[in-house]
């Protein structure tokens, strides 16, 4: 009986021993996990802050190393990383990089799939990628997550009318504008489809009009431009594409819209170098590589 009373005994201690020890383990690996989370985090802001200042020097080589460094420190765990992922994304998508930034937007996408900004990012990308289909897929789920977002309706409207469905991209414009009635950009989309059915005259005027309200927007000076090529006035067509690219010399589409107008007035040469430089700004679409061919062929 004492034995067995003494055994009992022993085995009570040895097992609060044993909890004891358990619960100090434990706490130990809470505390250096919180430790590691909290150096990595600290590690990572710091990343951040030198991302921050490449994107807005333009230098997308800096922001791509730094941001797959912040990403292997950064490791599984950190709640954000789904962020950095779509930042890597962006930086290689303006290096030129479509596959990687593919890859970098479906990282994103599987860590976060309730995030519109990293289904518009990975819909644009497929646009300028020619996958139209896989485009509208994403801009479709974005909406659905972030219904009346004017961005999203605008780059649908864009990818709808790449498409064909110019009814339908007119409709994601008019909800637009039903919002707000001053986007001007959905409203110069909206002419844009209007154009593309011969409305030259109620097209030069919208733009007009709009051009008055927001004289310092390099797009509409673009647009105008565009509306003076189609009609052949390329005196005022140049005009326009100029002070577009006075007012904003990074705007790679303006470089576009002036050789478009110079291939029309019979300047290859000069043409070719105006879209070698929207290239060097980012704009690498299939049909600017059509028109450097068409460039190259004289």
């Amino acid at each position: 009986m004492q034995t067995t009373l003494k055994r009992s005994l022993h085995l009570t201690v040895r097992g609060h021993i044993i909890n004891r020890y358990m619960k100090t383990l434990v706490n130990y690996f809470l505390i250096a996990f919180t430790i590691i989370y909290s150096v990595s985090a600290q590690s990572v802001k710091e990343y951040q802050q030198k991302i921050a200042e490449c994107f807005s020097q333009g230098d997308y080589k800096c922001a791509e190393e730094n941001l797959l460094t912040a990403i292997s420190i950064a490791g599984e765990s950190y709640s954000s990383l789904y962020l950095l992922y779509t930042n890597l994304g962006t930086a290689q998508r303006r290096l030129g990089k479509m596959e990687e930034a593919l890859v970098s937007y479906n990282k994103a996408f599987e860590l976060n799939n309730q995030s519109p900004e990293v289904l518009s990012n990975r819909a644009s990308l497929k646009r300028q990628m020619d996958d139209l289909d896989g485009s509208l897929m994403d801009y479709n789920l974005a909406i659905t997550l972030s219904p009346n977002e004017e961005k999203l309706l605008i780059n649908r409207s864009m990818t709808k009318k790449m498409l064909g469905d110019t009814l339908g991209a007119e409709n994601d414009l008019l909800i637009v504008l039903q919002l707000n009635p001053k986007d001007f950009r959905a409203l110069t989309n909206l002419t844009n489809i209007r154009l593309a059915r011969g409305e030259f005259d109620i097209a030069l005027a919208t733009y007009n009009k709009i051009i008055s309200e927001n004289p310092k927007e390099p797009l509409l000076y673009n647009n105008r431009a565009d509306v003076y090529l189609k009609i052949k006035n390329y005196e005022k067509a140049m005009d326009d594409i100029n002070t577009a690219i006075k007012i904003g010399e990074n705007y790679a589409l303006a470089y576009v819209t002036r050789a478009e107008i110079m291939i029309a007035m019979g300047e290859r040469k000069k043409a070719l170098k105006d879209l070698q430089k929207a290239v060097k700004l980012g704009e690498k679409s299939s049909y600017v590589f059509q028109l450097i061919d068409e460039c190259n062929k004289y």
